[in-house]
């Protein structure tokens, strides 16, 4: 596949963003304690990743305008798109966590037996494995 990439170093130069922004990802930390003191900055903070992610779909999205006749690139594209995608859903999904326990909401304050953190692993994993997916596929390492 990578020998029929156009835009190749376009691409890795998008997924190694990705990649940073996923190790930002892991520095958001909520839990009981510091949801009501720190809500506004952990806010701000996953607001930023979010944005982030935001601006890296946009250059996706001018990417594939500029190589709408190479399918390999595309489709490269697309999987990038899709790892982002649950990387943006896991976000999501921390900022209705903050938002519940600011709230009070009592399965919020159960953390670990929370509904609110499978799916906040289950997407930070669908991405890392999206990711893993990508870097074997395209012998990338």
């Amino acid at each position: 596949m990578l020998k029929n990439l156009q835009g190749k170093n376009e691409l890795v130069i998008f997924l190694n963003e990705a990649k940073r922004i996923r190790s930002n990802i892991s520095t958001i930390n909520i839990n009981t304690v510091n949801a009501k003191d720190n809500a506004t900055e952990i806010q701000k903070q996953i607001n930023f990743y979010l944005t982030e992610i935001s601006g890296l779909e946009k250059s996706l999205s001018d990417f594939d305008k500029k190589y709408t006749n190479s399918q390999p690139d595309l489709l490269f594209s697309e999987q990038i798109e899709a790892l982002l995608n649950s990387y943006k859903m896991s976000l999501n999904q921390q900022l209705s966590l903050l938002n519940a326990l600011v709230n009070n909401e009592f399965d919020a304050s159960k953390l670990f037996y929370s509904e609110y953190l499978t799916y906040i692993y289950y997407y930070l994993n669908l991405g890392d494995q999206m990711l893993a997916y990508i870097n074997t596929f395209y012998n990338l390492q």
